[in-house]
């Protein structure tokens, strides 16, 4: 196994990027290559991939820790943990990658940040079917980055939120997503999170009417107000994803609480 420090590159920042993988061969090296001169150290935390996500992540220089999966939250807990080699520490997803202008973004907000600074929140922005998403879901403000120990994930299933314990500064820049590798990987993945969520969510005497309404609204928020519109077919797949994941959160909340009452 490796160490539990990861290599360093004698470059960039006192930053150690941590990155949580799972047969992520699609958008892993774009995650690495990106923080390549940023960080000094990078650590992957892989959860059993059998798609080559490990070689090449040990090839472009990351030191990779098998864990085995426990859920979003406690799975970047462990990848927090880990940072124990730098002052920073910056959490990634493996479909999140750091455009030109957030690093510089990021090395500026960690040589200015007071000692009063604990953690820095920078903007995703999504990349979905070859283009950028500049309407939909945009701008996201996430905070990812923070000095070693500051940083924490609340414990939920799904829809993960990292915190801080003291101020925090925004970093000027993009963070690409590419979350989705098209219209039905959207579909299944806004399902899952419907399922994994479902115990947190409150049932209703007619799920399917209130998930309908609620997808409509869904709709209407993200071709309407976001603009999404505006970023046409891709716009139009990203919102009606959104609006299927809606309809099913509040039928799986509604077969969750059914089964447990069995």
């Amino acid at each position: 196994m490796a160490d539990a420090g990861a290599a360093r590159r004698g470059r960039g920042c006192d930053l150690c990027v941590v990155v949580t993988a799972f047969n992520s061969l699609r958008t892993i090296e774009r995650c690495l290559r990106s923080v390549d001169g940023l960080a000094a150290s990078v650590i992957v935390v892989d959860s059993g991939s059998t798609d080559g996500t490990v070689d090449l992540c040990r090839s472009l220089g990351a030191v990779v820790h098998h864990h085995a999966w426990e859920g979003y939250a406690r799975q970047k807990s462990f990848a927090l943990s880990l940072a124990t080699d730098c002052e920073w520490v910056l959490l990634l997803d493996s479909d999140e990658s750091l455009e030109e202008d957030l690093r510089r973004g990021l090395r500026d907000a960690i040589e200015r940040a007071s000692a009063e600074v604990r953690g820095i929140i920078i903007n995703r922005k999504m990349w979905f079917e070859g283009a950028w998403l500049h309407r939909i879901g945009f701008p996201d403000w996430v905070l990812r980055a923070g000095r070693r120990g500051a940083l924490r994930v609340a414990d939920r299933p799904v829809h993960e939120r990292v915190e801080a314990d003291g101020v925090v500064i925004r970093a000027a820049g993009v963070c690409r997503h590419d979350s989705w590798d098209g219209f039905c990987d959207a579909v299944s993945r806004n399902v899952a999170y419907a399922r994994l969520g479902a115990p947190l969510r409150k049932a209703t005497a007619c799920p399917v009417a209130t998930g309908f309404l609620g997808a409509a609204a869904t709709l209407v928020k993200g071709l309407i107000i976001e603009r999404g519109l505006l970023d046409g077919w891709r716009g139009w797949s990203v919102a009606l994803a959104n609006a299927i994941g809606r309809l099913a959160a509040s039928i799986a909340a509604t077969e969750h609480e059914r089964r447990a009452s069995r």
